[in-house]
């Protein structure tokens, strides 16, 4: 699974709404939607502003997502 993806199936997962995190995270929302559907590539100052806006670690979706959902790389 592509990180875009894992970062949306969270979000999803927790029953947020995308205006709210890309306003959480300070990301304009036609970008955020961009990002998230995997139009546009991630760069790593958008993940690591999702990451603060979601309160979540930096690694959080590379190893503490796929095991908390019982999935492999």
């Amino acid at each position: 699974m592509k990180l875009h993806e894992r970062i949306r199936r969270y979000i999803e997962s927790n029953g947020l709404k995308m205006n709210y995190v890309a306003d959480k995270s300070s990301i304009e929302l036609k970008r955020f939607y961009r990002v998230i559907n995997g139009d546009s590539i991630l760069s790593a100052d958008e993940y690591e502003r999702i990451c603060l806006g979601l309160d979540v670690e930096l690694n959080f979706f590379k190893e503490k997502f796929l095991v908390s959902k019982n999935k492999t790389a």
